[in-house]
């Protein structure tokens, strides 16, 4: 609970500049690519004869429409940008107590700085989510072929759905180093995957609570309004889903391996917490 309490602590004092960064990439993604699509190909899907896999696959990977993959595209691009200035501006505010001069050359030389890592790390989860789609949808398609009640389809569907969600967040967690590992100690993508699957393991534990609590606190509200189905106030919770996540996360990652590698916190400082 530690590692949640104090990122949440943080997003809250700089809640402002932590949106001002992420907002851009959530309000494109969260527009293109529902986080409840899986949740959704449960529901919206007729588990007939005709159903072929393409459908199923295409359905719960939001990628049935061309404009959709053309906005993802623009989504992991603005991502890239934006996230690498935030993880420069939680790097530098944790390590030296401040945050760098906010100005368009400092933004982009961050963006120079840490493009590469946060590429990776953001195709990395990108193959990860769509495995996990894969995971799902080949097992939906089969319960779909093998099991001839739909309910008894459903019910099998939506423990598989909540297998698929549980084993992704388990290697999330295990991946969380990845990035600190790459912009603080300047390791090698491959390198720092392995270091942080290593480094985690010791606290996997209070790391995945730090993880999974507050993706589920987050995730079954968004369920909730979907299942009503509101166009528009679906795409906000979307768009507000993707905006936690992403500040939230950046901070976690970083909260959590400065303690690990017992690196001095100047920030906490300012607060009279410990250091």
């Amino acid at each position: 609970m530690r590692y949640l309490k104090s990122s949440f602590r943080y997003v809250g004092r700089h809640f402002v500049r932590m949106a001002l960064y992420f907002i851009a990439p959530a309000l494109v993604l969260g527009l293109v690519n529902s986080p409840v699509s899986l949740i959704r190909l449960l529901v919206n899907t007729d588990f007939g004869e005709s159903l072929n896999y393409d459908e199923v696959f295409l359905g719960a990977s939001d990628l049935d429409r061309g404009y959709k993959v053309a906005f993802l595209v623009l989504g992991f691009v603005l991502y890239v940008v934006c996230a690498s200035a935030a993880v420069g501006s939680v790097q530098h505010k944790m390590r030296y107590g401040q945050f760098y001069p906010l100005t368009v050359r400092q933004f982009f030389k961050k963006v120079n700085l840490y493009a590469i890592p946060m590429a990776l790390g953001m195709i990395a989860l990108m193959i990860m989510i769509e495995l996990l789609g894969l995971f799902v949808t080949l097992f939906v398609f089969f319960w779909a072929k093998a099991i001839s009640v739909t309910a008894g389809i459903i019910a099998m569907s939506a423990i598989t759905v909540v297998v698929g969600i549980a084993c992704f967040l388990c290697v999330a967690t295990l991946f969380l180093f990845v990035i600190p590992n790459m912009t603080v100690k300047g390791f090698g993508f491959f390198k720092s995957i392995k270091r942080s699957v290593s480094e985690v393991v010791s606290r996997f534990g209070s790391l995945l609570v730090a993880v999974v609590l507050p993706t589920v606190a987050a995730y079954v509200p968004l369920c909730v309004i979907h299942a009503f189905n509101v166009p528009g106030l679906m795409q906000i919770a979307d768009v507000l889903f993707y905006l936690f996540v992403f500040m939230y996360f950046h901070v976690l990652m970083f909260d959590a391996f400065f303690d690990m590698e017992d690196i001095e916190r100047e920030d906490l400082k300012n607060y009279g917490e410990k250091v």
